[in-house]
């Protein structure tokens, strides 16, 4: 079963991470989303999104490409930064899973968008 990352309350006007950076934040808060591929090799262990896989230019091994996590990059009013990863495993640039992952993730990014302009209005 697949476990959402955020959880919208409409009611409290605020978002729980419950996949990354876990906490809970205000809408009004928000300063601005915007939908991420993290290194594999640095996820959790720097701060968040500080590492990227960049798409279309990533680089290729007889391998493949480096594994990643497909995020969101919250960026607070106050400047933090908090990270809800959509992937629940490791990917690589422009598979299936990948594909589906960004799928979610622009769905998602419109949801928060959405709920970022009402709240500040």
């Amino acid at each position: 079963m697949e476990q959402e990352c955020i959880l919208l309350d409409d009611t409290k006007q605020e978002l729980q991470i419950l996949i990354g950076t876990k906490c809970t934040i205000s809408y009004k808060d928000i300063e601005k989303v915007s939908i991420l591929n993290e290194d594999a090799n640095f996820k959790g262990k720097t701060e968040p999104f500080l590492h990227q896989v960049l798409g279309g230019v990533s680089f290729f091994t007889f391998f493949g490409g480096p594994g990643l996590y497909v995020g969101l990059k919250i960026l607070l009013k106050d400047g933090s930064i908090k990270a809800a990863y959509i992937s629940d495993r490791k990917t690589g640039m422009n598979t299936d899973w990948y594909r589906e992952d960004v799928k979610k993730a622009k769905l998602l990014k419109r949801k928060i968008d959405k709920r970022i302009e009402c709240a500040t209005v």
